[in-house]
């Protein structure tokens, strides 16, 4: 189970008493509850599912991805029948499914497969949402880090952005002052941190874990990669080890950081003239050394849910069909095919070609369903390492010791 931070929640109450957000009221029973992680693109994909099926409500509940998490974690150990629809990301559905939380949708995907058009959703994108042969979720968005720069002060200082993890490092030194980062970081605990901590290791040929699942993450490649990161972060923003992809956002667009590695979800945020001070000024790149973290989400059905499932199924097949999808292109890396290749699209949003050249180059998180949850004991030592309370070998010592005995008491090894 990934970790839920009001553990006490969970033993000895029942879900009926916690009082939740999306819990369905008695005179509400027909309504359609779903939780969710909320980015742009996300909230058009709720305002979709809200217009989805005529005389059908959707309560839409979105939030910040932990506590989204959170609260999905403790209906699901409850068994509660809400919420119906859950979001999860490339790891937390393949918890969800182990545990038995979700509900297979092959079933569900092969009778509205002509309808919806579901074979144009890419191949890559339903595969990452598929585990031991089954298909879990609907796919919303398929995403990348991408490195976003200041390209007028990257012209006017005469740079290139770097390609490598070394010119990152010092490009990020020679734009640091006290007005500007030098880059950003993004390290909360957990999602944000895994994704940035995930780059760091792949670009720099590090492994988490050996073919038998024990952790080598340790090893001399895995803390050189740590200490890069920790050199890197001696020039990101304040409280970047409290920063999520939010507050990194905001960084960039309100010009208090130069660069760094942010999601290709954010990309159209910066062009924002109602919200950002960069407009125009953002460029991006494949990301240094690539191999960054890509990903996608999707909407899962909870096996828990009293609804039709074939209610709910046709409510994400008709927010994600291509009509609905288009009007989001500029909020992701699309994930149907049709939506990808259109020329006009490409021209319009300035961010596809980078984009489009990241994901030929990404890499995904381990195929571990509790990556997720022994995440939180590795981004935790890391974060110790960056403030200076544990040397980086030591944290990452820890961290291998805490994740193998975690491991071990879930039956691996």
């Amino acid at each position: 189970m990934p970790p839920v931070t009001r553990r006490g929640l969970v033993a000895g109450a029942s879900i009926g008493s916690l009082a939740l957000p999306f819990i369905r009221p008695a005179r509400a029973a027909e309504t359609v509850q779903m939780l969710s992680h909320r980015f742009p693109a996300l909230e058009v994909l709720a305002a979709n599912m809200r217009s989805a099926i005529p005389g059908v409500e959707v309560n839409t509940q979105l939030m910040p991805f932990d506590k989204a998490l959170e609260l999905a974690t403790i209906a699901f150990s409850s068994k509660a029948t809400s919420p119906d629809i859950v979001y999860a990301n490339d790891s937390t559905f393949l918890t969800f499914a182990k545990n038995g939380w979700i509900r297979p949708l092959d079933d569900l995907w092969a009778k509205h497969r002509e309808e919806f058009g579901l074979d144009d959703f890419t191949k890559t994108v339903v595969a990452e949402r598929s585990y031991q042969g089954k298909i879990w979720g609907v796919p919303a968005t398929s995403n990348t880090l991408l490195f976003f720069y200041r390209k007028d002060l990257f012209d006017k200082a005469g740079k290139q952005p770097p390609k490598t993890i070394v010119e990152y490092r010092d490009l990020a030194k020679s734009f640091n002052s006290p007005m500007r980062a030098g880059t950003i970081s993004c390290l909360r605990p957990v999602d944000a941190a895994l994704n940035e901590v995930n780059y760091y290791m792949s670009a720099m040929g590090a492994a988490w874990f050996d073919d038998k699942w024990h952790p080598v993450f340790n090893d001399a490649k895995g803390v050189a990669a740590i200490e890069m990161l920790a050199d890197i972060d001696h020039y990101a923003q304040q409280g970047f080890t409290n920063a999520a992809n939010d507050e990194c956002m905001i960084a960039l667009q309100q010009d208090t950081a130069a660069m760094g590695v942010q999601w290709a979800t954010r990309a159209l945020a910066m062009d924002d003239p109602n919200k950002s001070r960069v407009v125009d000024k953002i460029d991006w790149a494949v990301p240094p050394q690539g191999h960054q973290t890509v990903g996608g989400d999707g909407y899962c059905i909870s096996a828990f849910s009293k609804q039709d499932p074939d209610l709910l199924f046709r409510i994400l097949a008709t927010a994600t069909n291509q009509k609905n999808l288009r009007p989001a292109a500029g909020m992701m890396v699309p994930t149907r095919t049709s939506i990808l290749e259109d020329a006009d699209l490409r021209q319009k949003y300035r961010f596809f070609p980078a984009a489009l050249a990241a994901m030929k180059v990404g890499q995904t998180y381990p195929k571990l369903p509790e990556f997720y949850s022994v995440g939180q004991f590795i981004t935790q030592r890391i974060n110790q390492a960056l403030m200076r309370q544990m040397t980086v070998k030591a944290a990452l010592d820890a961290a291998a010791g805490e994740t193998e005995a975690y491991l071990k008491g879930h039956g691996y090894y």
